[in-house]
C-alpha cells in the first residue's frame, strides 16, 4: 500500500480525534481571514512549502468554489463582526500597488463579488499618486475602481480612533487586506479603530517563513502522533540563516554549511524510504513573496560558486526590498499532473475553511523548480475530470489529506498572528 494510501485511512480512522485537535486549537487561536498553501507531493510526502496569509489568485476559482467561499464569509464576518456590535455591513479591500498586472487586479474583482454577495465593498488604494477614483479596465471586459483613501484623525483620544474612509466619504466597518506588506507598514494604518484583517503584522516586513514553519513543524508533530506516522510525511526540514548579503557574498559559508547539512539529513530519510532520487533544497527569502528570490540548489558548493546572474536575482525582493534573512527549505519534486504537465496543488481557505482545491501548472519549469513563475495556468479541482488529473488516488480520497494539511498551515499562521 502507497504511503498516501496509508494516510487517508490513517485519516478517516482517526476522523473525530483530528476535528476536536483543531476546535481546540482554532479556539485558542481564531484563524486568520484567508489563506492559501502551497502543497508538494512526491509520491511518498506531502507538504506544504508555503503558507500565504494575503492571497491572491480568487479568479482562478470555479463558480462552485466561489459560492462555498461566499457562504464561509458570511459566516466569517457574522461570527466575529456581529450585529450587536454594528456589524460588518460595509467592506473596504485594500491591495498592492498594482495597477497595469490584470491578473492580479482579476483576484481583486472576484475577491470584491464574494465581499460583497450581502455587504457594501469598495476597493481602496495606497497609492499615492492617484488623487481620484480611477477605473481600470480588465481582461475579461469587467473592470474595478480604485478610490483614493484619506484618514480622519481624533488627536484628542489617547486610543485608537482614526478612521479611514474613501475620500466621496466611504468609511469602512472592516478592513480586509489583500497587500502583503513587504514595504513596511503604512502610516494611514496606524492609530487605527478600524479592524484590519488580516492584521498588518502578517505582512512580510514582519513575518518570517522561517518561524511560520517552525510553528507548522511542531504541529506536524502534534498530529502525526494521532496518526501514528513520521511526521516527516507531512512536514519539511528547514534552516535559517541571518545576516545574508547575496551581492557582497557575506554570509555564503554558513549558507553553504546549513544547505549541506541539510541534504545529508534528506539522503537519510531517502534511505528509510527507499527513495532514489537526489536530494536537495530551495534558499528562499525569509520574507519574501511572489516567487521572488527562490534558488534551488543540490550542495553547499553551488552556494560557494554563486555566480552573478545568481547573487541579483536573490538579492531583491519585491519593492526593492533587499534580501538580508534566507529559509533553506527541503525541496520536494511534484508527481501530481494536470492533462500530463506538471502541476502542484494551492489549497484555498476563508476563516481555516477549505474553499476551493486549485492546481498551479507550468510547462516551462520542471517537476523540481517552483512552478510559481510566468507562464502558469491554474485549474480548479472542481472542473476536472477524472482522467485530466494524474495525482496518484482519485480526487475525492486525495483531497482528505489535501484538507489536514491545509488546515495545519492555516493553524500555524493563526497561532503566528496570536503572539
Amino acid at each position: 500500500m502507497k504511503i498516501t494510501e496509508i494516510l487517508i485511512q490513517k485519516i478517516s480512522e482517526n476522523r473525530t480525534k483530528i476535528d476536536r485537535f483543531f476546535t481546540e486549537k482554532f479556539q485558542k487561536n481564531p484563524p486568520l481571514f484567508y489563506n492559501s498553501v502551497d502543497l508538494r507531493h512526491n509520491g511518498i510526502k506531502i507538504a506544504p512549502i508555503d503558507t500565504n496569509c494575503f492571497p491572491a489568485g480568487f479568479n482562478n476559482l470555479s463558480e462552485s468554489s466561489k459560492i462555498d467561499a461566499k457562504k464561509i464569509v458570511d459566516d466569517f464576518l457574522n461570527k466575529n463582526f456581529p450585529n450587536k456590535n454594528g456589524g460588518a455591513k460595509k467592506i473596504l479591500i485594500i491591495p498592492e500597488n498594482h495597477t497595469r498586472n490584470l491578473r492580479y487586479l482579476q483576484n481583486v474583482c472576484e475577491l470584491e463579488k464574494i465581499l460583497g454577495a450581502k455587504r457594501e465593498v469598495r476597493i481602496g488604494t495606497l497609492i499615492s499618486d492617484l488623487k481620484e477614483k480611477t477605473v481600470i479596465n480588465l481582461e475579461n471586459s469587467g473592470s474595478i475602481t480604485l478610490h483614493p483613501l484619506t484618514k480622519k484623525s481624533t488627536k484628542k483620544s489617547t486610543k485608537k480612533s482614526d478612521r479611514i474612509s474613501t475620500i466621496d466619504g466611504f468609511e469602512a466597518d472592516v478592513i480586509v487586506l489583500n497587500n502583503d506588506l513587504t514595504d513596511g507598514m503604512p502610516e494611514i494604518f496606524s492609530n487605527l479603530a478600524t479592524p484590519i484583517i488580516p492584521s498588518p503584522k502578517m505582512g512580510w516586513f514582519m513575518r518570517t517563513k522561517s518561524h511560520h514553519f517552525d510553528i507548522y513543524n511542531r504541529l506536524a508533530v502534534e498530529m502525526a502522533e494521532i496518526l501514528e506516522i513520521d511526521p516527516w510525511l507531512i512536514s519539511s526540514m528547514h534552516r535559517a540563516c541571518d545576516e545574508v548579503n547575496f551581492k557582497e557574498q557575506k554570509g555564503l559559508k554558513c549558507l553553504a554549511k546549513y544547505v549541506d547539512e541539510l541534504i545529508e539529513n534528506l539522503r537519510q530519510k531517502y534511505q528509510k524510504y527507499g527513495v532514489d532520487d537526489e536530494p536537495y533544497c530551495y534558499i528562499k527569502a525569509d520574507n519574501g513573496t511572489y516567487g521572488i528570490a527562490v534558488w534551488p540548489v543540490f550542495s553547499g558548493q553551488e552556494v560557494l560558486e554563486i555566480n552573478k546572474k545568481e547573487r541579483n536575482k536573490m538579492n531583491m525582493l519585491k519593492g526593492s526590498v533587499q534580501t538580508q534573512k534566507v529559509m533553506i527549505q527541503e525541496g520536494i519534486k511534484t508527481i501530481d499532473r494536470i492533462d500530463d504537465k506538471i502541476a502542484e496543488p494551492m489549497i484555498y481557505m476563508i476563516g481555516g475553511c477549505v474553499v476551493g482545491n486549485l492546481f498551479r501548472v507550468n510547462e516551462s519549469r520542471d517537476e523540481k523548480i517552483s512552478l510559481n513563475s510566468p507562464g502558469a495556468s491554474f485549474f480548479d479541482l472542481q472542473n476536472l475530470h477524472e482522467n485530466q488529473i494524474q495525482l496518484g488516488l482519485q480526487k475525492n480520497k486525495i483531497t482528505d489529506i489535501y484538507e489536514l494539511i491545509a488546515r495545519l498551515a492555516a493553524l500555524a499562521s493563526a497561532i503566528e498572528n496570536s503572539q
